[in-house]
């Protein structure tokens, strides 16, 4: 599964789990594959289940099985948990500050719109969605797309997440601010996930 381009909520019943935060995906209850076989039980090895945790997180980032397989190649090097280094690798992506911060409905809009390079950090344009924020990072809008992120950020406000501790928005501006680094209980899914699961994907 890489960047996905087609019906978002044919993805979440693909998945098993609702992999955006608005109300079409959340009201998803009890959601059955799509396809003819999409009511039979998925397999329940473990290599099943590794690879269903796999496929739930790359869906919520709207990343590649390459770029996972960096992130968790990055986290494992790291001097401490590797589900939490893998945690805060992933929320600090520039597409998902975005998200987080309600400027965007989903992962699927907050990547378009860093990519047309709507945004600046620190007063540089970035356009790269998995660009890594920063405690001290200042993300501010580009002048002539003040007003269509403050209507993104209008649309977004039913989504049902709220903005991390580790971030601060100033709506008027707008702008944003990177506090500090998220902390693992800040980090809000909506779904249960088995990060272990995804590290034994890429580690077997």
């Amino acid at each position: 599964m890489g960047s996905y381009h087609g019906p978002k909520v044919r993805l979440t019943r693909r998945v098993g789990v609702a992999v955006a935060m608005t109300p079409k995906h959340l009201k998803q209850e009890q959601p059955t594959r799509p396809g003819m076989h999409g009511k039979r039980r998925p397999r329940q090895s473990l290599y099943g289940r590794q690879l269903a945790e796999k496929q739930k997180l790359m869906a919520f980032f709207d990343i590649r099985n390459t770029q996972l397989r960096r992130y968790v190649q990055l986290s494992a090097a790291e001097k401490r948990f590797t589900t939490e280094a893998l945690m805060e690798l992933l929320e600090r992506r520039l597409d998902n500050v975005i998200r987080r911060i309600r400027w965007a409905r989903s992962i699927w809009q907050a990547r378009e719109i860093v990519s047309h390079g709507h945004f600046h950090v620190n007063g540089r344009k970035v356009d790269l969605p998995s660009f890594e924020v920063k405690p001290g990072d200042k993300i501010t809008v580009k002048d002539t797309s003040k007003e269509f992120i403050k209507q993104c950020a209008t649309d977004a406000e039913g989504t049902g997440f709220e903005v991390p501790g580790w971030l601060t928005v100033d709506p008027n501006a707008p702008a944003a601010s990177v506090v500090r680094m998220p902390a693992p209980e800040e980090i809000k899914y909506p779904f249960e996930i088995d990060l272990g699961k995804v590290i034994e994907f890429y580690t077997r």
